[in-house]
């Protein structure tokens, strides 16, 4: 029989009185149906290519952007990890481990469906394992994973939630008594106690002292003064705030790190043991063997009455040098060039002062009293 036509790409051939109904999609022909339910589904199919076909013009052209299908948050996380500017992050491999956690929990889920209360329950469900700021850290990728698609135009303004619940309890790790340090070092081995020294003298972290190499120690190096200055150079690429930044060498580093670097070439990591070179994976379990054995309290969940940290872990080194530096009476400004924080709050964070330090500004206005009775000015002659 002879074929019907109704619309460019839609066919019928009509056998023994039934219409036989067939659309022909990306160059092959398609049988939809028959009778008039077969018509329609035939004309619906064709005219959803041909509207394709115009938007992928549309797209090539630069007049439309396309928007990617996001049915779950596993397509939104692949999606945005593999994006170029996220890669060249300094933090990429830490957001590959939040994304891993992230997925376990809404992977599967409907990217519309993230709301404040399914947060609620991913915070509960990773606390157990997991700190307070580790979770915040995880739920910051996820919220910087829907704004980047937003902006992109990848996602619906309504796939947002609501919200994005970050604790930001801001609990700082307390610092480590002379006494504690001394015990730890005693229960050390002799490559992880080198370890320890370089941490406490030089506010450095993990991850910086576990790729130091060579090239970075300076020492003995004579400035244009006369003098002779002891540091090490850290680089954009070695920080973790992407800041460079000269770390001061304090007589007791230089002792170790004169008997480190001698022998080794300009790449090799100062810090190594008998079986390689130290990992930012392998000295939490150090300090946790070496607090064990030294009676020191470890881990960042044990917290006192009020709610204040006291365990120890390796980062409190960094917390410890820093406080003494100001308890040194160095200001704000030079502490930051070393420590290498951007900001002046997370600094802040970082410095725990005595009360017998905060005492010393009572004790200099009672000076200042008898500064003024006397009339003078000059503490030497106000000694004398």
């Amino acid at each position: 029989m002879a074929k019907q036509k109704v619309m460019k790409g839609v066919s019928c051939s009509n056998r023994k009185g039934v219409e036989y109904w067939y659309a022909r999609i990306n160059g092959e022909k398609k049988y939809c149906g028959k009778g008039s339910k077969g018509q329609e589904i035939a004309i619906a199919a064709k005219s959803k290519e041909i509207g394709k076909r115009y938007e992928n013009k549309e797209v090539n052209v630069g007049l439309k952007v396309k928007k990617a299908k996001f049915k779950t948050v596993q397509d939104l996380a692949n999606w945005y990890m593999q994006q170029p500017s996220v890669q060249q992050k300094k933090a990429y491999k830490r957001k590959i481990f939040a994304a891993v956690h992230l997925l376990k929990y809404f992977g599967k889920k409907q990217v519309a469906h993230i709301d404040g209360d399914e947060q609620e329950r991913y915070r509960e469900h990773r606390k157990v394992k997991a700190a307070s700021a580790t979770i915040d850290f995880e739920i910051q990728v996820l919220s910087a994973m829907y704004h980047m698609a937003l902006r992109r135009k990848k996602i619906n303004a309504d796939a947002m939630p609501g919200e994005f619940i970050k604790k930001m309890e801001g609990n700082p790790r307390r610092i480590i008594t002379d006494e504690e340090f001394e015990r730890l070092l005693e229960h050390a081995d002799a490559d992880f106690k080198d370890v320890l020294i370089c941490g406490y003298e030089s506010a450095m972290r993990s991850s910086e002292i576990c790729k130091l190499s060579a090239g970075q120690v300076h020492l003995n190096i004579q400035h244009f003064s006369g003098g002779f200055m002891d540091y090490i150079d850290l680089g954009i690429f070695d920080t973790k705030t992407g800041a460079r930044r000269t770390v001061p060498v304090s007589p007791r580093l230089k002792e170790v790190l004169q008997k480190r670097i001698k022998n080794l070439d300009p790449d090799d990591y100062v810090f190594t043991n008998e079986k390689g070179n130290f990992t930012k994976f392998l000295v939490p379990k150090k300090i946790k063997s070496v607090c064990d054995k030294a009676g020191v309290p470890y881990g960042d969940k044990l917290l006192n009455k009020k709610g204040e940290r006291i365990g120890v872990v390796f980062h409190c080194l960094r917390h410890t040098r820093t406080t003494k530096w100001v308890e040194m009476g160095f200001s704000d400004e030079i502490v930051r060039r070393a420590t290498g924080h951007k900001s002046l709050e997370a600094y802040q964070n970082y410095v725990k002062l005595d009360p017998n330090a905060v005492m010393r500004l009572v004790e200099s206005q009672k000076f200042k009293s008898v500064r003024d009775k006397n009339g003078t000015k000059s503490p030497q002659i106000l000694a004398k």
